[in-house]
């Protein structure tokens, strides 16, 4: 009975001893990560307090900041228009140089220069390399410092002071190194891009299609710095705005999206980076008429600023009662409304053919009922003018500017699409009135876009254009024209233009009766703020046309025949 009752404490005390054993491991992994976790928040204070390298690489002033990070890869921003980042490395370290600054001069003779792109070739890599041993040096120094400073006021112990520094900085370093020795320039080639150049990246020469041209790594970022050169030396031509107060109203005008869209993305990016008042649309959202198509107009709801709109002659009823839904949406319907400060008169267009409207006369029929809204828009915003003499209309909205008559010398400025061609007509006529035509900010997708990339040319650029106003006066001071390459090119261009200082009296012309009022009838109207249904505008098919391959999931009558291979704005 005895040795039975002993025998469970004897079983009992190899497993005593291995708790106990276990007990003391864990104290002693407590004494060790204790200063371990102290030194590490030390050092990361001080990483987060080491300040970015400033380095010069030819006109480009540039800043490069080594920091930890879960996404290791290589950050160029390029404030304020986005970002190209690279996956260059697999060390848990960004690498991030921001362009600062760009002497416009050096840049200019670098754009010019034979030689100056092989200079700078030959000394870009060994400067920004220096830059970043630098900033890794003043990192590791500071990680040192910070676990030192951690550790010492922890455990008033110098020699752990000394060990924390010690290792925070081998670690620092050795992360450094792992960059060093992962570095894959080929991943030069294979850039992301965020922000506005997630749209258009206008430094991909070193996008994939042209990888094979560049012979090495220096040749890359030499080419590379001369593309953020000549980016800048385009906003340098941003000139201000003269005298004019600083709080600027800014109109983002687009049109001719034509169910694009990357156009929204590029409106939203446009909207988030510079400081857009409103957006101005002057028509053709859309393309064939059909339902599917209305569905991604709520974007526009989304986008946090007013949205103008005008019809344009492929906007059926259907796409106008849409965009009038979005809650910041405003459809203008040969009225005068005032947006963010600015009084502005629109009228959608007369003609309604979702699907083409060049064949059948339908071009040369709705000629006359254009000139016929015009008038009809101008007689408008005279009524308004004599009514409010105070408060003149500002802006007219016409989507097609080929028949101009009835707006000039009514308005000061007038914006139009339809054209999908950008063009400015400053005292147009001599009126007086400045008429500005956008480009297709849709590349003119879906009505003839593609047309070109399938005949062996290049597609038409996205295009939009920012007005500067000056809230005083309500005069556009300046202007940029902003272009993207379509369907994947890969460019962009920013160009402001300053208004001229002086601007010339709105001259009325002399009445003359117009082909509309001789030999046609006048143009489809409606009361004021109404939407002219889509049965009494010109050239109105019998049904509207999907393209080739698309089923309207809401039609009922038989399947039209495919669109004509030439299309009409």
């Amino acid at each position: 009975m005895t040795g039975s009752a002993r025998a469970p404490s004897t079983r009992s005390a190899p497993a005593r001893v291995r708790r106990a054993r276990a007990l003391r491991t864990l104290r002693r992994a407590r004494r060790t990560a204790a200063p371990v976790l102290i030194a590490l928040l030390g050092a990361v204070v001080g990483i987060l307090l080491a300040p970015p390298t400033s380095v010069d690489v030819g006109p480009v002033t540039a800043t490069v900041h080594l920091r930890p990070s879960l996404d290791p890869r290589t950050v160029i921003l390029l404030p304020p228009v986005g970002e190209v980042a690279f996956d260059t490395h697999q060390a848990p370290v960004a690498v991030e140089a921001r362009v600062q600054s760009v002497d416009i001069r050096r840049a200019e003779e670098l754009l010019r220069s034979d030689t100056a792109l092989a200079d700078l070739e030959a000394t870009a890599p060994d400067a920004i390399t220096g830059a970043a041993v630098r900033n890794a040096a003043t990192t590791a120094l500071l990680a040192a410092l910070g676990a030192a400073t951690a550790t010492g006021l922890t455990y008033r112990r110098t020699r752990r002071a000394i060990i924390a520094a010690g290792g925070a900085a081998g670690l620092v370093g050795a992360s450094c190194g792992l960059v060093a020795a992962t570095f894959d320039t080929r991943a030069l080639a294979q850039p992301r891009f965020e922000g506005l150049l997630s749209q258009a990246a206008y430094v991909a020469d070193i996008g994939t299609a042209t990888a094979a041209d560049y012979s090495s790594y220096r040749r890359t970022l030499a080419e590379f710095v001369g593309q953020v050169s000549a980016l800048y030396v385009a906003a340098d031509s941003l000139p201000s705005a003269g005298d004019a107060p600083q709080d600027l109203i800014t109109v983002l005008h687009v049109s001719d999206i034509h169910d694009n869209p990357q156009a929204y993305d590029v409106i939203r990016q446009l909207i988030g980076q510079f400081p857009v008042d409103a957006v101005i649309d002057t028509g053709d959202i859309v393309s064939w008429g059909t339902s599917w198509e209305n569905q991604q107009l709520a974007v526009i709801g989304t986008l946090g600023v007013p949205y103008v709109f005008i019809a344009g002659n492929h906007d059926g009823q259907a796409a106008i009662e849409t965009v009038a839904a979005q809650p910041n949406a405003v459809v203008l319907s040969n009225e005068v409304q005032e947006v963010a400060g600015l009084r502005i008169a629109g009228i959608g267009d007369p003609r309604f053919a979702a699907d083409d409207d060049s064949d059948a006369g339908g071009f040369a029929e709705g000629k006359d009922a254009v000139d016929a809204t015009a008038r009809q828009l101008g007689d408008t915003i005279a009524e308004h003018d004599a009514a409010h003499p105070d408060a003149p209309v500002d802006i007219a909205l016409l989507h097609d500017p080929t028949q101009p008559e009835g707006l000039e010398g009514r308005v000061p400025l007038v914006l139009s699409g339809h054209m999908h061609t950008p063009e400015v007509q400053l005292d147009r006529d001599g009126s007086g009135t400045d008429w500005m035509v956008s480009g297709s900010t849709g590349g003119a997708l879906a009505s003839g876009g593609v047309r070109p990339v399938l005949d062996g040319g290049d597609p038409l650029d996205l295009t939009v254009r920012l007005l500067h106003i000056d809230p005083a006066t309500h005069r556009v001071v300046a202007y940029d024209d902003i272009t993207m390459g379509g369907l994947g090119l890969v460019s962009v261009s920013i160009e402001r233009h300053r208004m001229p200082e002086e601007t010339e009296p709105l001259v009325t012309p002399s009445p003359e009766p117009s082909p509309s009022q001789e030999a046609t009838e006048p143009a489809p109207s409606a009361p004021p703020g109404e939407v002219v249904p889509d049965d009494q505008r010109v050239t109105d098919p019998a049904a509207p046309t999907a393209p080739v391959g698309v089923v309207d999931p809401d039609a009922t009558q038989e399947p039209s025949p495919a669109a004509p291979a030439t299309s009409g704005p």
